[in-house]
């Protein structure tokens, strides 16, 4: 038995409940957990973890009104409208709530977004697809994603700081630790500088830092900051991580299928932390098996 969780990404569209997918999860020798951000409360019926461990889970779950919806109704912790960002706020504590009934000390939390920084964003992540890094038209375009990230990044991220104090009172009572990720896209939060003003916003108890490998290359990828600086900086503070590899700017694939460099991501990794395999459902049983293999071979693996 592997001493690593599996994410219910995993499940997503195979097993309509997560006693189906955990009973799945067991045949590929795994014991341990994370109720993922796609997970609705009709998945959750009749839920009994039994012999299963649920070591994280990732907000929002239940996710009756799903990552896609709140983000078109702006229903964000990051939100600059006060009704939007109180919404916001109250899907985490959803999650807190959820993960208190479980008995899970740690959920994973994403802090929003520059929404008007999106559309400069997205162009760099389609030259970059469409390979044309490295050309003046992508230095172009990057450099307007900094410029409009930093025009409009002071409002969302003082709502961010407002949310994050709520949730770390709400929290802290119920025995759960904020995991806050980093983001695959520019325009989300936090930045690294973003990330260290929100960790100083509690203590350890109240609130982590969760890497997440593929955003975190994602970042390096695309020329904004390294891979490493994220867990150089922020080790110290690291609740969880999110394992898997990227193969052009598609994350969520199994370990070792791809460029992520993970021996020198398991040099960083804290022992008794959280570690997920956070696979996309188009990954074969095969192709996890393998992935558990590879990060255990890599020093991934290793730790309680």
């Amino acid at each position: 038995m592997t001493k690593l969780a599996l994410s219910t990404m995993w499940g997503i569209g195979k097993y309509p409940t997560v006693n189906e997918f955990i009973a799945a999860g067991k045949e590929l020798g795994f014991t341990r957990f994370e109720l993922n951000h796609a997970v609705d409360s009709a998945m959750l019926a009749g839920f009994a973890p039994n012999d299963a461990r649920i070591v994280s889970v990732h907000e929002p779950c239940p996710a009756d009104i799903s990552p896609s919806e709140l983000r078109k109704r702006d229903w964000l912790i990051s939100a600059c409208d006060e009704d939007n960002r109180q919404r916001g706020v109250l899907a985490v504590k959803r999650s807190i709530d959820l993960a208190h009934q479980l008995g899970v000390s740690v959920i994973v939390v994403h802090a929003g977004s520059v929404p008007l920084a999106r559309p400069a964003s997205k162009v760099v992540e389609k030259l970059f697809q469409a390979e044309k890094i490295n050309t003046p038209e992508f230095f172009d375009a990057r450099a307007n994603a900094i410029a409009s990230r930093a025009m409009h990044i002071a409002p969302s991220f003082a709502a961010v700081q407002k949310s994050i104090v709520e949730l770390i009172e709400y929290a802290r009572p119920r025995g759960v630790t904020l995991g806050l990720e980093v983001r695959k896209h520019y325009h989300e939060i936090p930045s690294p500088d973003e990330m260290q003003v929100l960790l100083n916003l509690g203590d350890t108890q109240a609130v982590g830092y969760w890497h997440d490998v593929g955003h975190a290359q994602a970042w390096e990828e695309l020329g904004y900051y390294a891979h490493q600086e994220w867990l150089r900086r922020f080790a110290s503070r690291m609740v969880g991580i999110h394992l898997h590899d990227m193969i052009g700017f598609e994350d969520h694939h199994a370990a070792g299928l791809g460029k992520i460099n993970l021996a020198m991501v398991a040099q960083y990794i804290p022992a008794n932390i959280v570690r997920t395999c956070e696979f996309q459902n188009f990954n074969s049983p095969d192709q996890v098996r393998a992935g558990v293999r590879s990060l255990a071979e890599c020093g991934c693996a290793r730790g309680d």
